[in-house]
């Protein structure tokens, strides 16, 4: 016959055992275990996941193909002249053509590149205006979106 002793009755017996500092082997009340689980569930829906920056453009094509041809985006998917979904360093790119009148998106794009040479190189040989002002190398791409390019990310403080 097997005889099975709690935790409790051996501290109980044995106070020198378990050092007031360990871990307290107990169980969780069902309660606490509730409050966990709405904790970790609450912090998974509240933390914030970026699934897609969305340039809308009346340009589908030449600016589709700017970011993948130019910068080497990856595509991912893509629906001729509609929209092109890509990674782009890490970041989810969606380029979708305006449907509705949309105004051209505004925004600066900074991307940081070891090698930059080969990509300058092709923006000057396709006529597109490079300068440079402090750590950045600056284009626009075809809708004239600010592009700033510098050789590794750069924080202003």
């Amino acid at each position: 016959m097997i005889n099975l002793i709690s935790i409790d009755s051996i501290n109980s017996a044995c106070p020198m055992l378990y050092d007031s500092s360990m871990i307290n082997l107990t169980s969780p009340s069902p309660a606490s275990e509730h409050e966990t689980d709405d904790y970790l569930t609450s912090m998974v829906e509240t933390h914030p996941s970026c699934y897609s920056v969305t340039i809308f453009t009346q340009r589908w094509k030449d600016v589709r193909d700017f970011y993948v041809d130019i910068l080497g985006a990856h595509v991912l998917s893509e629906r001729a002249d509609r929209y092109c979904e890509m990674d782009f360093g890490g970041i989810p790119l969606t380029i979708r053509q305006c449907e509705h009148g949309e105004m051209v998106s505004y925004f600066h794009l900074y991307v940081s590149m070891k090698n930059r040479d080969v990509v300058l190189g092709e923006l000057r040989r396709r006529g597109i205006i490079v300068t440079s002002m402090g750590p950045y190398t600056n284009f626009r791409d075809p809708e004239g979106r600010v592009i700033k390019l510098s050789q590794e990310k750069t924080i202003v403080t």
